[in-house]
């Protein structure tokens, strides 16, 4: 490998998407920070496109997941409705931390309050 690394027919290799996504060289100095904007346009109107390579959780290439763009179409359907509908809130108190896999979960979910809206 380029940096020196010696990688065995045999060895098995894991790209840590959690690292990737957290690279300064590909997301900027925020890179850490939770920033949904960044995957806004400057106008804030359109979507900013981010290359497969970039973001591997659809994989990448000839590879690409089929269902990535029916799979956008309904994370915002649902994260619209849910927002149109419902007051959100954090439980306060609880502990987050990662479960240890290559898709890195919370260990014990995220807890919120749901309250109907009304309209």
């Amino acid at each position: 490998m380029p940096s020196g690394h010696v990688v065995h027919a045999v060895d098995t290799l894991l790209i840590s998407l959690h690292s990737m996504g957290r690279m300064e060289g590909v997301w900027g100095k925020d890179c850490r920070e939770y920033n949904p904007d960044r995957w806004l346009s400057e106008d804030g109107k359109k979507l900013r496109y981010a290359p497969s390579h970039k973001f591997l959780a659809f994989s990448s290439g000839p590879r690409l997941c089929l269902g990535k763009d029916v799979s956008f179409m309904e994370m915002n359907t649902i994260v619209a409705a849910m927002v149109w509908n419902f007051d959100v809130e954090v439980v306060e108190g609880q502990r987050v931390q990662p479960k240890m896999s290559c898709v890195l979960p919370m260990k014990n979910g995220l807890l919120v309050k749901l309250k109907k809206r009304e309209m």
